[in-house]
């Protein structure tokens, strides 16, 4: 897809463009793009004669995304947007699993061309976004506990897989994690979700979050997956730290045991590295890794997994992409995410496709040109256009 700009105010790089410097994208056709993808993927069923579109509800939560304000703010700052009681009474039919479901449908539909013909490597990462008060009525299980962070214990979490590929690097599913659920009832619903579109695995990469004895049983005896997972160094003397200090680096037989869940008979790997001054730090470093069926030379381990610290990143420009809410409401907060989701595919397939270079050997994406930000500005600026915005405060004239 090549998208003509409408204005001059385009990307564009003349030099290595040569003769095709009608190549562009503009903030209508951004716009466009989110909007048709939103309005396709997730009914909000308007009753007839409503005065405001499901365009018009999804503008107020776009807007609200860039610029990480609420429903409430956006519809403030918007002259011609609906009002925020009118936005919210819209969602609050939106119901979870079905919300799921579209989302993931919505998805799909951002991810670049034949991403699915080879196998890929798929990192599964859980983010937790803290939560101050009660839960909602019925909607307790959706509220999980964890260690303490920015002065809480309780959290929305959400888990999803991600695709780590070259200038493709999408989100590929996101679920809500609920409470009841064990951690391996999640990563079946992530896993199912890839391999039913026909997704095939070359590699699994895993945040220590899911290093129990109950997820590598799971994913190693009962699904026989290739897959990568820090182990977690626990104790002075005995458990991994006793391994490092009797085997130093290579790969080794260890037993991962538990009082309460038994014991699985694992693999890992210890990599050596000196850190030369890496993250501040200095002298030699064992990083050790469980590890099963690594289709990759074990030389290749510490820097294949550091490649699965962009989930973290797209996790953080998710964060940049998200509107906020004080909402106890599941799914509220759920579409919130997905729409941040959206945004962050959006990105990478509006890079991939528009501005870029097809060439011989892979194409030439200019990632300087086209920032995240620049994305939420084009967004901003194009729904601006359209609603106009509140740019006058007016001074009663008697008390």
């Amino acid at each position: 897809m090549a998208c003509k700009p409408r204005s001059t105010h385009s990307i564009t790089d003349s030099a290595a463009l040569g003769k095709s410097q009608d190549r562009g994208l503009t903030a209508q056709e951004v716009q466009e793009k989110a909007m048709s993808h939103l309005t396709e993927g997730i009914d909000l069923a308007r009753p007839d004669g409503a005065l405001y579109s499901e365009e018009d509800l999804f503008a107020v939560l776009l807007y609200a995304a860039t610029h990480r304000m609420t429903i409430e703010q956006a519809c403030k700052a918007l002259k011609e947007a609906p009002h925020s009681n009118t936005v919210r009474g819209a969602l609050a039919p939106l119901d979870v699993e079905r919300l799921e479901r579209e989302l993931q449908q919505m998805l799909i539909r951002t991810w670049p061309d034949n991403l699915l013909t080879c196998p890929l490597e798929v990192a599964i990462d859980l983010t937790l976004i803290p939560y101050y008060g009660e839960a909602a009525p019925g909607e307790e299980d959706f509220l999980v506990t964890g260690p303490a962070k920015q002065g809480t214990t309780t959290f929305f979490a959400y888990a999803s897989s991600y695709v780590i590929k070259k200038n493709k690097r999408v989100t590929l599913a996101l679920t809500v994690v609920r409470q009841s659920e064990k951690l391996q009832e999640v990563l079946q619903r992530l896993l199912d979700r890839f391999f039913q579109l026909g997704g095939q695995l070359r590699c699994l990469y895993l945040d220590r979050q899911f290093y129990s004895v109950k997820v590598l049983q799971f994913l190693i005896e009962q699904q026989d997956l290739p897959l990568v997972m820090p182990a977690q160094k626990r104790g002075t003397t005995g458990g991994i730290n006793g391994l490092i200090a009797r085997e130093g680096t290579g790969l080794h037989p260890y037993t991962v045991s538990s009082t309460r869940n038994g014991r699985v008979d694992v693999q890992v790997a210890i990599v050596g590295k000196y850190l030369n001054g890496r993250w501040g730090k200095h002298g030699h470093e064992f990083y050790p890794y469980v590890v099963h069926r690594y289709p990759f030379a074990l030389s290749s381990l510490f820097d294949k997994y550091r490649r699965r610290f962009g989930i973290e990143s797209s996790y953080r420009v998710w964060n940049e992409g998200r509107a906020r809410t004080a909402s106890r409401r599941v799914s509220l907060r759920l579409l919130l995410v997905g729409i941040a989701a959206l945004l962050y595919n959006l990105w990478i397939w509006l890079k991939w496709a528009i501005v870029s270079l097809p060439r011989r050997g892979g194409r030439l994406v200019f990632h300087h040109k086209f920032p995240f930000k620049r994305l939420l500005l084009f967004l901003a600026g194009a729904i601006e256009d359209r609603y106009g915005t509140v740019n006058q405060v007016i001074i009663p004239t008697h008390s």
